[in-house]
């Protein structure tokens, strides 16, 4: 699935694949594609359904949106321990530094989600991350990330 250059060879849509990659289980999987890998970056997607728990009067709540911004850092690591044939470990949101949310998705769109990894430490990552539909940013975040020690 990565080239020589360390980068995707191709976009991933198929849930099943983007499970192997990350702990969550439904009802609580919020990222469905991953657009792009490289070591800083991860491109995901994710299609808001009228069946996600963070659906308030037809917009995708920014509980929701907060975590499928958490959710596309943790596909990148997860991807990344995938390819490197080491095991996916659980995670979660150390601190979030900041947030901003410009505009809430409706049902039936698909968002686009850029992780970019500004520094990594052991089990923790500090990224930064930009929500879109289409080429318009409707959010922004700087937080960390941690995995659970086994």
């Amino acid at each position: 699935m990565i080239n020589n250059d360390n980068k995707l060879d191709q976009p991933i849509t198929d849930l099943a694949v983007i499970k192997q990659f990350l702990p969550h289980r439904e009802p609580m999987i919020m990222v469905d594609g991953l657009l792009f890998y490289n070591e800083k970056k991860a491109i995901s997607t994710f299609t808001i359904l009228k069946e996600n728990l963070f659906i308030e009067n037809g917009y995708f709540a920014e509980t929701g949106l907060i975590e499928h911004m958490a959710q596309t850092a943790a596909l990148h690591v997860g991807y990344k321990n995938y390819s490197e044939k080491k095991p996916v470990k659980e995670g979660f949101i150390g601190a979030i530094k900041s947030c901003e949310i410009v505009e809430l998705p409706q049902l039936n769109i698909t968002i686009k989600t850029e992780v970019e990894i500004t520094y990594e430490i052991a089990a923790m990552t500090m990224v930064k991350l930009k929500s879109m539909i289409d080429e318009k940013i409707i959010a922004t975040a700087e937080m960390s990330t941690v995995l659970k020690e086994e």
